[in-house]
Formats: structure tokens, C-alpha cells, sequence
């Protein structure tokens, strides 16, 4: 979980793989596949290894490079605007649908929704504000990570029936399911990022030491498995109790996540001279690029075929095609933006 290193791109670039499958399964799969065994172990594989291994990695990474509050607010709104533009260039096929009277429906739900670029951005913004003293005050720290992972699922009873306040609250604690990365619970994650940044400053010969003890680490993760994994598995195929689950989820992923960094560190060792060691790299190097552009091909596409897609090995199809693309697309265009 270490920002702009080797081991985080390849973290990102695993969490990219994984991402783009969760997409497909959640927009072109028949609830037959979404809902069998397969689907839910796919929605398992694109929860816990990928918002959260990023959004960790953003907490870092914001620390780490000691950028100015202002540069991290710039970035903030950059992120927020890019959020919104794409949901338009994701949707843009339904909208122009919807306008053409093809569907009946509230475009204002596709047009607002707050994902993941949209919570970095804020995130970015909030701390920000309040870095000083996060770095400062390592109980304050603690207190507003545990905070926000009670709060993500406790004011969800709270639930406002004015559009406005609808809209505006599903940004900040998610009560509509337009709201998939409200800032309660999610940010949790890139403060613990900071939480880690200060533990490996002052522990770190500690840490190193406990990356080496491989086989009781690999014990520990079998047990963990083993007894949490049926909880894991009905958190994560759910979306609603996902995207906003609540302080036992929250302590799950951080537990998980600690163990798979360490895994992924390992296999980044032994096998990072690889070619698809060094691709995966490149994913996590340009992860926004490669976000923007498989949304913008796969939100298009499933206008035509929402949910329609019943064989497993078509998806997988799609899957490919959508990895491909993409890939070939951001790097032309970072090949075009070098020159």
C-alpha cells in the first residue's frame, strides 16, 4: 500500500482487472448469472481488492508527496469535474436515447451519481482542510476513521424526501442509490492510508520484519479465510450494504487488505520482471486513464444490452474486448499527450 512505488501500481493494476470485470457482471449479466455462486464470487473479487485498495492508496499518497492545500484542493475539484463529465460520456448513449423518447426515465440519477473519481476529489479536498491535524494527532486520526465507518451505515435511517437534500445527502452519506462512494463510510480508507504513512514512519523496520514471516502469515490469512469468508461474500455481492456497510465491514477489509498487500508484494518480487507484471504496472500507473475510458466504452455498450448477457463465457468476451480497448486507447492517448 505504498503510493507511487512499484507495489502500488501493481496493487492498482490488479484492482483495474478487477474493476472492469465487476462492471460488466453488474451491467451486462442476466440476474440469473449476478445472482449464482459465480456472480457473487465475481462481486466478491471487485469489492474489497479494488475502491479500498485505492482509495488506501490515496490517503498515502496525498501525505507522502507533501503536496500544498492548495494543490490538493485544485486536484480536489479537477477530479470532481472529471467525475461529472464522465457520468455524461457514460451515459451519453441513454441520454440521447431518453431525449429521443426510446426510454421513460429520470436521467438526473445517471447524470449526478457520485462514484469513485467524485469521492477522490472530495477526499482530496477534505483533507486538505484538515491535514495539519490528521498528521498531528494520531487519536484524531483513529477517532474520525472509526467515526466515519459507524456513520457510513448509521445515518442511513436518516432519510431526506426533498429532491435537493436527496441529492445533496447522497453525496455525504449515500441515502439513494445514486450514491455509490458517499463520504460516509468511504473515507475512511484514504485516512487510513494516512494512519499507514504514519506507522511505516515510525515502524517501519517493524513492518519489514513482519512482511518476513511468510509462513505464519500465510496460516493466519487461511484461518481468516476460513471463518470470515461467508460474511465477506454477502456483504459484497449485495451493492447496497456495500457501498454502505458499516464499521465490521470496514475492520474486515482492513485485515483483508494488510494480508493481500503482503501477498501481492511477494508475487511483485518474485515475478515483477514480467511482462505481465510490467502491464498490470502500467495499468495502476495510468488507473485514472484506463477508469475513464472502460466507463465511458462499457456504460455505452450497456444501454443496448443491459442485462441481457447470459452466457458466463461471453461476458468473458466482453471482458477481453473492453481490456483491450482500453489499454490500446490510453496509450495513444498518453503517447499524444507526451508529445
Amino acid at each position: 500500500m505504498i503510493a507511487r512505488t512499484p507495489h502500488a501500481d501493481l496493487l492498482k493494476g490488479i484492482a483495474v482487472l478487477l474493476m472492469v470485470q465487476v462492471h460488466i457482471l453488474e451491467l451486462f449479466a442476466t440476474n440469473e448469472i449476478y445472482s449464482s455462486h459465480l456472480g457473487k464470487i465475481l462481486l466478491f473479487m471487485g469489492a474489497a481488492p479494488v475502491a479500498p485498495v485505492f482509495t488506501i492508496i490515496l490517503g498515502y499518497f496525498i501525505i507522502s508527496t507533501g503536496k500544498s492545500k492548495t494543490e490538493l484542493i485544485t486536484r480536489g475539484v479537477k477530479l470532481i469535474g472529471l467525475g461529472m463529465l464522465l457520468n455524461i460520456a457514460l451515459n451519453l448513449n441513454l441520454i440521447i436515447s431518453a431525449v429521443r423518447g426510446k426510454y421513460q426515465i429520470d436521467l438526473l440519477p445517471f447524470i449526478f451519481g457520485f462514484d469513485i473519481l467524485q469521492f477522490a476529489g472530495a477526499s482530496s479536498i477534505i483533507i486538505a482542510l484538515f491535514k495539519n491535524i490528521l498528521q498531528k494527532y494520531i487519536l484524531v486520526l483513529i477517532g474520525c476513521i472509526i467515526g466515519a465507518a459507524i456513520l457510513g451505515h448509521g445515518l442511513l435511517h436518516f432519510i431526506s424526501q426533498t429532491i435537493f437534500l436527496k441529492y445533496l445527502l447522497s453525496i455525504v452519506y449515500g441515502s439513494c442509490e445514486w450514491s455509490y462512494f458517499p463520504i460516509f463510510p468511504w473515507i475512511a480508507y484514504p485516512l487510513t492510508g494516512i494512519a499507514f504513512y504514519k506507522l511505516k514512519e515510525q515502524y517501519g523496520s517493524v513492518l519489514l520484519k513482519v512482511i518476513n514471516l511468510k509462513l505464519l502469515l500465510g496460516i493466519l490469512l487461511l484461518l481468516f479465510f476460513i471463518f470470515t469468508i461467508k460474511y465477506a461474500v454477502t456483504i459484497s455481492s449485495d451493492l447496497l450494504s456495500y457501498y454502505h456497510h458499516g464499521i465490521i465491514f470496514y475492520l474486515w477489509t482492513i485485515v483483508f487488505i494488510a494480508f493481500y498487500s503482503i501477498f501481492i508484494y511477494e508475487v511483485g518480487n518474485k515475478f515483477g520482471d514480467s511482462f505481465i507484471m510490467k502491464y498490470v504496472k502500467w495499468l495502476g500507473e495510468n488507473v485514472t486513464v484506463i477508469y475513464v475510458i472502460q466507463w465511458v466504452l462499457i456504460g455505452n455498450i450497456a444501454t443496448e444490452i443491459y442485462k441481457t448477457v447470459s452466457q458466463p463465457m461471453h461476458l468473458f468476451y466482453y471482458y477481453l474486448v473492453v481490456i483491450i480497448v482500453s489499454s490500446t486507447c490510453a496509450y495513444l492517448f498518453l503517447k499524444l499527450k507526451a508529445k
